[in-house]
């Protein structure tokens, strides 16, 4: 027989297996308490990893803007100095094209050098069309090439001829007006030089001078690339930047990276720098100075 003390015994021992049975085990009890916690755990690691902007900072964009400007500095260097070297060749082809009417022109006329300008009323439209313009080097010169002469346009009305880039005459580079004041006189950016033909110290007259006359036609000038008056001074003692159709040493222009061209009595052209023609006080260089450039038909007798 069960004693009491036995049965409360083993009731006691009932409740308590059955208050640890009567909890009913579930698989998910146990993961649905970690779920939450590995999702608090991505939230919070991805609450706190850095936001990137998605722009360029300041510094990149400065940095991008130098970098274009010095590209369109480069860009547009190259481009001048390729239209300068542009304007060489052309100015050097016109130079040269006349140096052969010239050397033609001497030899149909017995050596006579074609006058430098027209002596009367001055170098204008009209002036260059009386008949003793003929022989001067803006027509007699232009003839020989076949195109119409500086007396030519002024006769026929036709200045704008002058100034197109066809013409023998226009200089590619030179700085002519913008404006309509180049059409009511010719601007000369080529010149013949002024030192061959003298005046007679009897009569006052100035004759034609002869090629035979020329004792260094290797280094004596014939034409030059004459100044205008927008055309820079290299040297400060350069002076008559007239436009006029005849030029002597101080008014040589450099419009080719600050030099110009000059045409020779043999017909070859070289490329000069006013320093190499002059001084910094104007005094024209001989060749017992260094100097490879003669002015006069005879250096000796007559000096630069």
């Amino acid at each position: 027989m069960v004693t009491d003390a036995s049965s409360e015994s083993l009731l006691e021992e009932g409740g308590r297996f059955g208050d640890i049975t009567s909890i009913p085990h579930s698989p998910s009890a146990d993961t649905a308490g970690v779920a939450p916690l590995r999702s608090m755990n991505v939230t919070s690691r991805s609450s706190t990893r850095a936001v990137r902007p998605t722009g360029f900072t300041l510094m990149e964009i400065l940095v991008s803007i130098s970098i274009v400007m010095v590209l369109a500095g480069i860009t547009l260097q190259v481009m001048k100095n390729g239209r300068e070297k542009a304007h060489l060749v052309r100015a050097t082809q016109k130079i040269k094209d006349l140096g052969q009417s010239f050397m033609a022109y001497t030899g149909e006329n017995g050596g006579l050098l074609p006058r430098e300008n027209h002596s009367g009323t001055g170098d204008t439209w009209e002036a260059a069309g009386e008949p003793e313009a003929r022989e001067v080097w803006y027509n007699a010169l232009l003839w020989g090439m076949s195109r119409k002469s500086v007396g030519d346009i002024g006769e026929d009305s036709e200045p704008r001829l002058f100034y197109e880039d066809a013409y023998p005459l226009y200089v590619p580079g030179a700085p002519y007006p913008k404006s309509e004041k180049k059409l009511k006189n010719p601007m000369f950016a080529i010149g013949m030089n002024s030192r061959l033909q003298r005046r007679e110290n009897e009569t006052g007259h100035k004759p034609q001078g002869t090629v035979a006359s020329i004792q260094a036609p290797v280094n004596t000038v014939i034409f030059l690339e004459r100044g205008m008056p927008k055309d820079k001074k290299l040297v400060s003692a350069q002076a008559n930047f007239s436009a006029s159709p005849k030029a002597g040493p101080k008014a040589f222009a450099a419009r080719h990276n600050q030099k110009g061209l000059l045409l020779f009595a043999d017909g070859h052209v070289e490329v000069k720098s006013p320093t190499d023609i002059i001084t910094g006080s104007g005094k024209v260089k001989t060749l017992e100075e260094g100097s490879s450039v003669v002015w006069t038909r005879d250096p000796d007798d007559d000096p630069n």
